[in-house]
């Protein structure tokens, strides 16, 4: 019956914008401001940003079994006037290009007004979308860190839909990068500003050490530690050789690299903790060995990037976004490894989603177009050039542009290629829970707990978040 009235919905509006023949609308382009502002006529084009605000968090509960994808139906001649809120976490000089994307859509489509927010740290955003939610004033789409726990929270899985739309292409998205964007098994997001961590490292402290890292460059983690003892020893006191600025994030890649999937997902939904098994014991005690031979210090990740860009670091594990950034800023040599493994290669996936949260069908529509108009191969490979961010498609690494960046970069071109293995962890509702306890774990095994206990302890907790 819904899918019924939606129909019934989408041919009414046809008819009234058929019965508009070719009638115009010109009006000035707004430029984005700091403030909000009312919501513009459906004729007028406009983008507004502004910044929320809001406490809260959102009330967990389980997520209604997905319903199977069906074909996406075709898409109307023209989307029926609307007006859409766009939060977002992306900042700075990238928001700003974002901001101009959404600019561009817009030029296509006067009848939809767009409003922007910025919403501040993946953290800020959190809590302002869960606050917004349970008031009832939800965005209608949210681009932050694993925006499908919005949706999928909700039993919203209508984007696994979407996707199926032709001019999205789905196939062309890698696939390790789309599981990105799941929750619980099913799409309710589609991925957005994508990356994984690189190990960076001063090239100038390893050639006086005598490494030529780019010929021959560590593969496996005890081999890494090697390498960063001996470049460590020809450093001046007080340089470490190894830290990481998201200990959580790479550790992730590690129990991947060990053969530990992290979480399992039983087909009742079920969630279980699966890093105290050995193959995740074997991965602390070797975070457990990095500190006890003092190659990395306790309990300072927090400060590795200052330390990095300082020279008091060999190398760091740190996001790929820091490419374009830290190749203009840095005072030295910059180069890149790809990550070390300990029975096979894998990075964890990390970056943001975007997800449709409003069920107005009209809105869903318009909301979809801006999606799949940004994620395009054209603009989100534009996109990802700009911003440090890693390219979503497989026919992005084709483009000149990015072959040309490759060519220039040894450091994109190492991320690019890190996407051949990349992998995405189960996202669900006590994701941020097992992230806080993973953290914990790694900070007690620094300060001398046992790696096992540690680990035993974290999985402990997350299960009676689970219950």
């Amino acid at each position: 019956m819904k899918k019924l009235l939606i129909v019934l919905l989408a041919l009414m509006i046809c008819l009234v914008s058929c019965s508009k023949g070719s009638e115009t609308q010109t009006t000035a382009q707004a430029p984005a401001t700091t403030t909000q502002s009312a919501p513009a006529p459906a004729t007028q084009s406009q983008i507004t940003t502004n910044q929320t605000s809001g406490i809260g968090t959102a009330s967990e509960k389980p997520a209604e079994p997905a319903p199977a994808a069906q074909a996406a139906p075709a898409a109307p001649a023209e989307l029926a006037p609307t007006s859409l809120k766009v939060w977002y976490s992306i900042s700075g000089t990238n928001g700003q290009f974002f901001e101009s994307q959404v600019r561009a859509f817009q030029e296509k489509n006067p009848q939809i007004s767009i409003e922007l927010t910025y919403t501040g740290s993946y953290a800020d955003s959190a809590t302002k979308i869960s606050a917004a939610k349970l008031a009832g004033n939800s965005p209608d789409i949210a681009i932050t860190s694993a925006s499908q726990l919005y949706t999928g929270e909700d039993g919203n899985f209508q984007i696994e839909t979407d996707i199926l739309d032709p001019e999205f292409n789905v196939s062309d998205v890698r696939p390790g990068i789309l599981d990105y964007a799941n929750y619980r098994g099913h799409v309710a997001a589609v991925p957005f500003s994508i990356s994984t961590q690189v190990i960076y490292y001063n090239k100038d402290l390893a050639a006086k050490a005598g490494y030529d890292l780019e010929a021959n460059p560590p593969k496996t983690w005890d081999e890494f530690l090697e390498v960063a003892k001996a470049i460590q020893a020809a450093c001046p006191k007080g340089t470490y050789g190894f830290d990481t600025s998201d200990a959580k994030w790479l550790v992730k890649s590690m129990l991947y690299q060990n053969g530990n999937d992290i979480v399992s997902l039983a087909a009742d939904g079920t969630i279980t903790p699966l890093f105290d098994q050995e193959s995740g014991i074997e991965v602390a005690r070797f975070w457990a060995k990095m500190v006890e031979e003092k190659i990395m210090a306790k309990s300072q990740h927090d400060n590795a990037e200052n330390k990095f860009l300082s020279g008091k670091l060999v190398f760091i594990a740190a996001t790929s976004n820091r490419i374009a950034k830290w190749a203009e800023s840095v005072q030295f040599n910059i180069a890149a490894i790809e990550m070390p493994y300990f029975k096979h290669p894998n990075v964890a996936l990390g970056g943001s989603t975007a997800t449709i949260m409003t069920t107005d069908p009209v809105k869903h529509a318009a909301s979809w177009a801006l999606l799949k108009y940004l994620l395009n191969t054209e603009n989100q490979t534009a996109y990802a050039l700009t911003t440090g961010y890693l390219p979503i498609r497989e026919s992005s690494v084709a483009l000149p542009d990015v072959q040309a960046y490759m060519e220039k970069s040894d450091l994109y071109a190492t991320a690019i290629k890190q996407l051949d293995y990349s992998v995405a962890y189960v996202h669900f509702g006590e994701m941020g829970s097992m992230d806080t306890q993973l953290t914990w774990a790694l900070d007690d095994i620094e300060n001398g707990t046992d790696p096992k206990r540690a680990f035993q302890d974290a999985k402990e907790s997350l299960l009676a978040d689970l219950k």
